[in-house]
């Protein structure tokens, strides 16, 4: 498949994907919990600990706004951050027990979301799609982790 031809694509997938994934997650979410606070969670989830410059760039967003969002994340309890001995000027981040409550409730508590979606999908469908997504999650996930923080090239 050609890189024009999968941009289509893609571009064709994204208003199913806002639809049927992203909207009925905003929709369900805390008032306090924006669906890019979300997203934050998950990514500290996976990956334990980060320094702030770590996740600010991870994320792709500026380390001004990255404080802002932090600052949320930590007055609702959903982070912990402490300081590098060597280097107080480093902070570290990870997310707490209470984040990955919130996590799980969300999701135990919220599985009517998507079956709706499911239900309209044959057994081998399901498969297919569940298999669609472990790969984008690999190939996301690989990408993700192969870029280098800007202050290391």
């Amino acid at each position: 498949m050609e890189i024009k031809e999968i941009q289509e694509k893609l571009l064709l997938l994204l208003p199913h994907w806002n639809y049927r994934v992203i909207r009925p997650v905003k929709q369900l979410l805390d008032d306090g919990v924006s669906l890019e606070m979300y997203y934050c969670l998950q990514i500290l989830r996976a990956k334990h600990e980060m320094t702030m410059t770590e996740f600010a760039e991870y994320v792709h967003i500026p380390k001004h706004q990255m404080s802002k969002m932090s600052n949320r994340l930590f007055e609702q309890e959903f982070i912990e951050r402490t300081f590098d001995p060597a280097d107080r000027r480093i902070i570290k981040i990870r997310i707490t027990e209470k984040a990955i409550a919130y996590m799980d409730s969300f999701r135990d508590e919220n599985t009517d979301c998507y079956h709706d979606f499911l239900d309209k999908m044959s057994l081998g469908e399901i498969t297919q799609f569940g298999n669609a997504i472990n790969t984008l999650l690999t190939i996301f996930c690989k990408i993700s982790d192969e870029e280098k923080p800007k202050g290391n090239n």
